[in-house]
């Protein structure tokens, strides 16, 4: 379960996005709504956008948020169960006591649904978006573990034939510097392997001092600072330091090699046991190991959305 948030000032363009209205063979379901009449897609875009007028402060009154499964959870993954899992996630983010829709999407191999809301509350008050990003993360691993979800390391399972332009760079910057990560025992040898794949790295300096304070990455002319290539910290300058140190330190262990001892019958008969459970555990293991599928047509939306969100300037 991952869910991806983001804000504008369209309701149109992200009900009709949600709803695959400009989109031939794509298929979407509406699954559940509140506070607005579904007769036609119109009449939800005029119940949002009557709404919001309520509060004349807030720029950003289109909230969007999807959320998507591993394919592995597909079989699970009826529309009861779906929205279920969507109004327990909306209750924990606070998105309380205000207009919004579910829309299923079916074109994908990774079930996935998409949440439009109004960040104006039926009350005129603006629906909190503070921590949204670490609140987010938090409560979809809570309910990954409630429910038993799949686990999985999403990015460095992602299909990135499937992806274009800056998505695919950033995507084959995560993954080189993820490999670099598990080999490399020093800076030099770091930024070498990166180089072998058309990949930069530039470290940026607090102002007047040599203390670094953040890593950038540069291929095919495009620019990447580490949180925008991961923002759980995995390509930071701290975590790769780690590695390197890591990497180091088990290079320089001695390889001497140290007899082993016969073991007892019982010592036997424990190891084998062991040695059961651990290929038991392994073959759970791979159902736990693949997150949902990357959408680069969703990544593309999101884009749109950032970019109309900057047009009209900061705001709530």
């Amino acid at each position: 379960m991952i869910g991806g948030i983001t804000k504008g000032s369209d309701f149109a363009g992200c009900v009709r996005y949600a709803l695959a209205l400009d989109e031939p063979g794509k298929e979407a379901r509406l699954l559940y709504s509140e506070g607005v009449l579904t007769d036609t897609p119109q009449d939800i875009i005029d119940g949002f956008e009557c709404q919001r007028h309520l509060n004349s402060r807030v720029r950003h009154w289109c909230g969007h948020i999807s959320l998507s499964y591993s394919p592995k959870d597909a079989d699970r993954m009826t529309d009861e169960f779906m929205v279920k899992l969507a109004l327990e996630y909306m209750d924990k983010m606070g998105i309380k006591n205000t207009q919004f829709i579910i829309a299923r999407h079916l074109d994908k191999e990774h079930p996935h649904c998409h949440i439009v809301y109004n960040r104006i509350d039926n009350d005129g008050k603006c629906v909190s978006d503070s921590f949204e990003y670490f609140r987010n993360n938090t409560i979809c691993e809570e309910m990954k573990k409630k429910y038993g979800l799949t686990f999985g390391e999403n990015k460095d399972n992602v299909k990135t034939h499937r992806l274009k332009g800056r998505s695919k760079t950033r995507q084959e910057i995560y993954l080189a510097v993820q490999a670099a990560k598990r080999t490399a025992k020093d800076w030099i040898s770091f930024q070498r392997e990166l180089a072998q794949k058309g990949i930069t790295v530039r470290k940026k300096f607090r102002r007047g001092t040599t203390d670094v304070e953040g890593l950038s990455y540069i291929k095919d002319g495009q620019k990447f600072k580490a949180s925008q290539v991961d923002r759980d910290g995995r390509c930071s300058y701290a975590t790769i330091c780690k590695a390197l140190d890591r990497n180091k330190n088990r290079q320089a262990k001695p390889q001497s090699p140290t007899p082993t001892p016969t073991p007892t019958p019982i010592e036997k008969a424990v190891q084998t046991g062991t040695e059961v459970a651990e290929n038991i555990g392994n073959a759970l293991g791979g159902l736990f190991q693949v997150g949902p599928s990357y959408d680069p047509e969703e990544e593309a939306f999101i884009r749109q959305m950032k970019r109309r969100k900057k047009k009209k300037g900061r705001s709530l």
